[in-house]
């Protein structure tokens, strides 16, 4: 790769109740004690039999789920137009055979990361083609559902690896987010990133962090920068206390203008944030607000939330974990952020940054990332406005996204 420092840095890019039931009255009062108590054991076997009919259905309906999902998503076939990669391989059973070296390559399997077992989906039709690692968000989240839905055409140019973070999804028992730290997290990226290179034989990969990714992404990019040809940042997050400060406010005024008095309430109870890991479920509910009251571009693309839970990647157990995982991510490692400050801990990073931006983006605030971006110091730096996309821009102008990364992301690689 050319010396990162002689590149000319750039500028802005801009892209395209219910009724109360009445007691009940004996009909009989003349009844004498012991038929009551017959009765009422009468009664009693009755609502047994049919909870336990209840609880069976229910459990036999979980396991045809589970055995259909199972079926569809161990070493399912990959729709990938024109691949010649047409199954997965299990890593785990069949060992390294994946063909490295001008092959495609289609694996999903676990590996060995600071002493836990990790899974990883590898999937692209050449690997000569740049190594690209996709930082999902979070904290616990997993997106490999929604970049095979949207951004699949760029297995034609990258090798794309999707990493399930310890604590969530497929990784599930790979961490304890009760104990693990954000640092832990940056370490497990560099730990993955140095084992993706030296598998693949490349110098350095290409580093995409979407939301809690663009945190970890740029403490790894800061910390370790000889690992990284580039860094994107999707959703990119500078200041976590004022972003949600800004959230609280736009959910209040929101809540308040439509009238909706119940959220304003809870609001107040709950109070601005920060919030503690004590004070459980008070971020949960701000972000769901936010979900729901952020003003949306006019013409943004639909964004398949089934396609996240649901992916052909994985089984039922690994959906419950992933919901498990977003619950303890926001429940024990948000919290940790509400001193986060790139501008005033990360003013320079000796690695090219590109920041492709959602217009509409009020979950991590596009303001402040655009602020960071003015004075951020790099080798090279790019913005993009993504004028029709809020927080999710790469799979709401998918597109766009992969013209980005194709023109000016892929140029910086070493072939």
């Amino acid at each position: 790769m050319k010396n990162r420092k002689s590149r000319p840095k750039m500028e802005q890019v801009k892209r395209g109740k219910k009724p109360k039931r009445s007691s009940r009255v004996a009909a009989d009062s003349s009844r004498t004690e012991t038929d009551r108590k017959q009765s009422g054991g009468t009664a009693g076997r009755r609502r047994f039999s049919l909870k336990k009919m209840i609880v069976w259905t229910m459990a036999a309906a979980v396991l045809g789920i589970f055995a259909y999902l199972s079926s569809c998503s161990s070493t399912a076939e990959i729709k990938t137009a024109e691949s010649s990669a047409s199954e997965y391989v299990d890593g785990n059973r069949a060992g390294k055979t994946e063909k490295v070296g001008g092959e495609s390559i289609a694996v999903m399997e676990k590996i060995e990361v600071l002493g836990t077992k990790q899974s990883i989906i590898v999937r692209g039709h050449d690997t000569d083609n740049p190594l690209l690692l996709w930082l999902s968000g979070g904290p616990g989240g997993s997106e490999v559902g929604w970049t095979r839905e949207y951004l699949s055409e760029l297995e034609k140019d990258v090798i794309f690896v999707n990493w399930e973070q310890p604590g969530t999804g497929k990784s599930f028992r790979a961490g304890d987010m009760k104990e693990m730290t954000v640092q832990d997290f940056v370490d497990h990226t560099i730990a993955l990133s140095e084992l993706l290179i030296e598998r693949f034989n490349k110098d350095s990969l290409i580093l995409v962090g979407h939301s809690w990714g663009s945190i970890i992404g740029l403490m790894a990019a800061d910390q370790r920068p000889d690992l990284f040809g580039a860094y994107v940042g999707l959703g990119q997050q500078v200041n976590a206390q004022e972003n949600d400060m800004l959230g609280y406010k736009l959910v209040m005024e929101q809540a308040s203008a439509r009238g909706e008095d119940k959220i304003v309430k809870k609001l107040k109870e709950n109070g601005p944030p920060p919030y503690t890991v004590e004070e459980k479920g008070k971020y949960t509910y701000l972000f769901q607000k936010l979900h729901v009251y952020s003003p949306q571009p006019p013409s943004a693309g639909h964004v398949n939330e089934m396609a996240m839970l649901f992916p052909q990647e994985y089984s039922l157990i690994d959906t419950v974990n992933l919901i498990r995982g977003v619950i303890n991510g926001v429940n024990y490692i948000y919290p940790q952020l509400a001193d986060l400050d790139f501008e005033r801990d990360i003013p320079s990073v000796d690695v090219p940054v590109f920041f492709p931006t959602g217009r509409y983006d009020f979950t991590c605030v596009q303001d402040i990332t655009y602020r960071y971006f003015q004075k951020l110091d790099a080798p090279l730096k790019k913005f993009y406005w993504m004028e029709h996309s809020g927080h999710n821009a790469c799979y709401q102008e998918p597109e766009l996204f992969m013209d980005i990364i194709r023109s000016d992301v892929l140029p910086l690689m070493d072939s």
